[in-house]
């Protein structure tokens, strides 16, 4: 199926990518030749974005089922480190701040929220309203 997003890690050899399979994808390059080294599950339906954290650590799915994922990043493993609800209709798109594992996305429910990690758990730590249409 289509492949909606692709987004480089900040160590430049590992690409993730999206789809409307409902799946991300971790692909490792090496001399050239890509592998595919995870298959990120667990979104209903269609994978809308796909963005790596600044830190490399985390990589961030956003999707049609409302949802954002959060998948840790630990020697080629991938675990689910949170899904967060907190958006009311589809999320379009995600994005890391430049530096720090701070995340944003943006929503058919015309609203942005900022996502960060409390110890363990991550949370929307601040939505942001004042568009009058989807984000």
């Amino acid at each position: 199926r289509t492949v909606r997003r692709v987004s480089w890690a900040p160590c430049g050899s590992l690409l993730a990518s999206c789809s409307f399979d409902g799946t991300a994808m971790i692909w490792r390059c090496e001399d050239g030749v890509f592998d595919c080294l995870a298959s990120l599950e667990g979104h209903d339906n269609e994978v809308k974005a796909v963005a790596w954290s600044p830190s490399g650590s985390f990589v961030a799915t956003c999707g049609r089922d409302k949802s954002v994922w959060v998948w840790e990043a630990e020697d080629e493993a991938y675990e689910v480190a949170a899904v967060l609800h907190s958006h009311g209709a589809d999320v379009k798109d995600i994005v890391w701040h430049p530096t720090d594992d701070v995340l944003a996305s943006a929503s058919y429910d015309d609203s942005l929220k900022i996502i960060t990690q409390d110890g363990d758990d991550w949370r929307c730590a601040a939505t942001l309203l004042g568009h009058a249409s989807t984000v």
